[in-house]
Parts: C-alpha cells; structure tokens; sequence
C-alpha cells in the first residue's frame, strides 16, 4: 500500500474516533428517538429556562425596588397560564403537521410564503439566541461556585459550544443518550429542592430567608408602574422559549410521531411549570433579590444559587450538586437548538432558501453543515457579549415569540379550511394561542427593544432578504439549466497549452495526454530563470521536439500573471476554440512532503477557474 493511502486511511480512523462509523441510509429509522431520549433533546431547552426566567423577573422589578418583589410569583403565574395555552396549541399542530418542520411548514402552508420566511428569520434567530443564553447562563452557574473562574467566562462558554457541537456531530442517537442523564439528574434536583422549599415548613423544616446585600437593602423604593411590570413579564417569558422545538423536529420520532411528540410536549410543559413556580415562589416568600453582573466584569451569583442557600441553609454539598446540575443542563440546553436549526435549515435548502449543501447528511445521518454553521454563529455571539447572560437576555424571545403567534394564526387558517372533526374547537385552542402570542410579542418589542432586542427586530428582515436572494439565485441558476429548448451545438475546435516548468517524467505524461485529446497541442514555459533555459531546449528537443514549446520571458518572475494573459491572448485569436490547459502536477507519498514544494498547480487553477470557454486539467504523476 503507498504511504499516501495509509496516511488517508489514518485520518479515516482519528476521524471515525472523533465522529463514529458511518452510518447507512437504510439505519435512518433506527436514529429516531423513542420518548425517554427524545425529551432531554428537545425538552431541556425549555427546562433549563427556570434557571434564568425567575431571575429575569426579579432584576426588572429591582428596578422600582425591593418592596416591587412580592409581584414574582403573580407574573410568574401568568406566564405559565400563557405557557400550557401555547403547549395545547402546538400538540395540536404536531398532530396535524406530522412531517415536521412547525412554525415555518405551518405558516407557509396557510398564510403564505413571506410570512412562512418571517416565521422562519425569526425561529432561526431564536435557536442561535438560545445556545448563546443557555451556554451563558451555564457558565455563570460555575462561576457562581467558583468566582474564580469569572474572567474567563467566555472561553468557558467557547469551550461549552465546540463540545456540544462535536456531540451532536456524531448523531442524534448518540447526543440523546449522552444528554439523558443530566437532564433527568437537574429535573430530579430541582423538583427536589422545590419541594423541600415549599413544603418543608409542613413537616418543621424552615428555609432560612436571605439577606440582601446592604447597598439593594438600603435601596430607595419607587413607584411600581405598569412598564416595570410588563419589562418583568417580557423578561420571564424567556421561560417559554423551546416549546416550539418539538413541532420542529417531529420526524425526529419513532412511531407514531405526533402522539409521541404531543405526550413529550404535554410531559415538557408540567415539569417546566412545576419548576419555574417553585423558584418563583421561594424566591418570593424568602425575599431573595438579583441585581444583575457585579463589579467591573464579575459575575453576579445566580438566583439558582441563592435559591438552594436558602433552602439548604447555606450548605455548601447541595448547594454544589444543584449548581453543578443546573450548569450541566443549561450548557446540554443548547442542544434543542443543535437539533432543530440543521433540520429546519435543510427544509430551507430544499426550497431553495439557504444555500444547498445544508440539506445534506452527513456520515452519521446528521445534518452536519447546519450544525457547524449554527456553532460559528453562536460563537460570534457569544464573543460579541463578553458571554454575558444579562446582556443577552434583552435580545431573547422576540423571535420565539413572532414564531409562536404566526404558527398559532397558521393553524387557525388551516382548521377553518380542512375543518374536520372537532374543528371549532381546535379554530379556538390555535386563536387564543395567537391572540395571546400577538399580545405578548407587542410587549416584548415595546419593553425589551430599547434594551437591545431591537438588534433582533433588524436583524429578523435581513435574514429573510437573505433568504429571497438565495431563491433568486437558484431560479436563475435553474432557467440557465433547463434542457426546454435546448439544441446541441457542435463541439468547437480545441486547443491544448500544457505548462511545462521543465522537462521531466511528470511532464512527459502530461504531453502523451495532451496529444491524445486534439492535435493543436502547444507547451508554454514561463522563464523565470533564464541560466536554465537552453537546458530545457536541449531536453525538450531530444524527448518532445514533434511539439511547439512557447517561451514567455518573466522579468519580474511572476508565474500566475503571465500565465493567464497568453491564455487570454490565445482564447482572443481562437474566439471560437475551447482552451483546455494542462497542469503537469507529481505526487508525493509523505503529508509532510508538500510542505517541501510550490504548490502552483492550485495558485493556476485559482487564476484560470474564471475564464469562459478555458477548461482546466490535472494531469498526475505518481512518486511511488
């Protein structure tokens, strides 16, 4: 075997090690998801929101001071109210879109195609928002435990994306497996604590209140007006944001997919409330305050953390575990999106509304291109806002929420259309639902976009211009293609320019090729040392002469520039011919090797790749 073989089939064992073994199509139907895999995938998104929807509430009611916290768990309440309206409506919709795709195939399909690519800006948007804030908040659960490590939050949060992403890559079997455990360990450790926090005090346990630091005891009180509260209520509706998930990925299901993703959604929406009213109502009842990042660029401890000080009277072991299983979920929380982004954006491609190779899977039936894309996006995100889950928060839930509200109005269209059994019913679930998003979204766009959503709100229409020129581009692309109409043309004259550096086997080869394809046949050798050239006269007389060698002197040694302008200067007297230019090209047997010559092959087709009517080959010599 040639050592390049055993170096390509080194990198084929590292990469299968890294990634796993390739999986066949035909094993599709064994990567779908049964139940107890599929809820930590697209459920812990929207679990791991309890770690920082409570804390949103709390660090917009501070605003009026700390006499306004006695409204978190009234606000919490109402966004749960909100919250299992718009889980109903969505089973509802993987009931009746059992093909996947959700908000967009919804909206698409019953309102139209621009508010389809608005549904699908905006959920996009959404995915990319929740890896960043979920891997935030992550981090800022370790650095609650060790304040240590708050400088580095954003290579921690680096870190975090390039593992999630490496998981995901090796397939969704494998990450469900990888992610269960934890997020049935956080779900287990939250409900815990939540229980002994409410009902602790039934059987002589008591939660010892927390103490505010000085400065927010001290606070001076202001008026509760009815913006501070809305600010509150926009904020903790980060709470919400993953439920859409599961109508994204349906397909993602073992059999039957809607009613195995309706029983996810319905499970999701019961633990998700249970939890987030818990903190809620500890965070309450024992006056626990959030002020935000602390001094200069440390981090402020979590509501999490001061939440299991409370309960657990500032026991260090539990305080740890919850921490500890809190940062695990929120950092694997970011893997709802790591499944439903690629799978969405291949719908996308399939449509023709992102570029093509998004819809392809990879070895491991992943779509991987998307998964990789999503990762440098959330990576510039997160490096933009120093890894901050303050900072991010404001731009959250503007696009989750245009995406419930244009599902819910596309499910009500499409009940007043196919009607069915039941369907006045089903009209009423989806038209609450929208009416409720609609409002909510108005208040969000209202009280958030000063404080930075309006990034998104812009951000949202560029994507989906994006979208509309992609489209373009490949209609055009179609229309050049079509074989309607077409008539052969007959094959034109052909002239062939082999570049000879010297004389040698490799070239040797190159001019046998040559002569076998067209009989105008000419070497061009670009002089860039002149001491060699009645050298390579003498050889290419003794083992080439039946063939014109051209001389291009090079003053200023420069390969690439005169190569292409006698290839333009021949494609201009030959108007008609095409102009096939042969690169001579050895190859050796060592990786290491090719660090050890002038790549110029690459540099020549680089120049030449946009000329019309020049065809470019490599012919290779073999150095084993």
């Amino acid at each position: 075997m040639a050592k390049g073989s055993q170096f390509r089939l080194d990198w084929s064992f590292v990469r299968r090690l890294i990634f796993g073994s390739p999986l066949s199509t035909e094993q599709m139907m064994h990567q779908r998801l049964p139940k107890i895999l599929a809820l930590p995938i697209f459920a812990s998104d929207a679990l791991s929101s309890t770690a920082y929807a409570t804390q949103a509430i709390l660090l917009n009611l501070m605003l009026a001071g700390p006499h306004a916290l006695h409204l978190t768990l009234p606000i919490s309440i109402a966004i749960v109210v909100l919250l299992w309206i718009v889980v109903i409506s969505y089973t509802q919709t993987v009931q009746a879109y059992s093909q996947g795709g959700g908000t967009y195939i919804v909206s698409r399909e019953n309102l139209g195609i621009n508010w389809g690519l608005l549904a699908a800006a905006a959920i996009l948007t959404d995915y990319v928002l929740t890896v960043a804030v979920s891997i935030t908040a992550g981090v800022q659960q370790i650095t609650s435990f060790f304040p240590k490590l708050s400088p580095y939050q954003t290579e921690l949060a680096l870190g975090a994306i390039w593992f999630l992403t490496l998981a995901n890559l090796r397939g969704a079997k494998e990450s469900g497996l990888l992610f269960a455990f934890p997020t049935y360990f956080f779900v287990i450790t939250l409900l815990g604590t939540v229980a002994v926090g409410v009902f602790g005090p039934l059987f002589g346990y008591h939660p010892r209140p927390y103490t505010p630091p000085q400065e927010t005891a001290q606070q001076v009180a202001q008026v509760i007006g009815l913006g501070v509260i809305l600010r509150a209520f926009a904020s903790g509706c980060a709470a919400m944001t993953g439920i859409e998930a599961v109508a994204d990925g349906v397909q993602a299901f073992r059999p039957p997919e809607s009613k195995n993703a309706a029983q996810t959604l319905i499970a999701m929406g019961a633990i998700l409330s249970t939890i987030f009213l818990g903190i809620s109502y500890i965070a309450q009842k024992y006056h626990i305050v959030y002020t935000g990042h602390g001094e200069g660029d440390a981090s402020a401890e979590s509501v999490i953390s001061m939440v299991a000080r409370v309960v657990f009277h500032d026991d260090p072991l539990p305080r740890g575990i919850i921490l500890f299983a809190t940062a695990i979920i929120l950092l694997l929380a970011a893997n709802t999106a790591y499944a439903d982004f690629p799978r969405l954006s291949s719908i996308l491609a399939r449509h023709g509304y992102v570029p093509r190779q998004l819809a392809n899977l990879g070895d491991r039936l992943v779509f991987s291109n998307g998964i990789v894309l999503l990762a440098v996006f959330v990576s510039i995100l997160v490096v933009a806002f120093g890894a901050s889950v303050d900072r991010l928060i404001p731009l959250y839930a503007v696009g989750v929420f245009t995406a419930f509200t244009l599902s819910q109005a596309g499910m009500v269209r499409h009940w007043l259309q196919q009607k069915g059994k039941g369907w006045q019913w089903k009209a009423l679930v989806n038209g609450i639902g929208a009416v409720a998003t609609g409002i909510v979204l108005m208040v969000i766009i209202v009280e958030k976009g000063p404080q930075g959503a309006w990034v998104v709100i812009v951000v949202i229409p560029i994507i989906m211009w994006m979208f509309t020129q992609v489209k373009k581009h490949y209609e055009k692309v179609r229309a050049r293609l079509t074989l309607i109409g077409y008539t052969p043309e007959p094959l034109p004259p052909h002239t062939v320019l082999v570049l000879v550096s010297g004389v040698h086997r490799g070239v040797l080869s190159a001019l046998e090729y040559a002569r076998e394809i067209a009989r105008d046949c000419r070497a061009v050798h670009i002089e860039i040392n002149p001491a060699e050239t009645q050298r390579i006269k003498e050889l290419w007389e003794q083992w080439a002469g039946d063939m014109p060698l051209v001389i291009i002197e090079s003053p200023y040694r420069s390969l690439i520039g005169p190569v292409v302008e006698y290839v333009k200067q021949v494609r201009a007297e030959h108007s008609r011919h095409l102009i096939t230019v042969v690169v001579p090209e050895f190859v050796v047997t060592k990786w290491w090797e090719r660090f050890l010559h002038y790549n110029a092959a690459f540099l020549i087709k680089m120049a030449l790749g946009g000329l019309r009517g020049v065809v470019i080959t490599n012919v290779r010599y073999w150095l084993d």
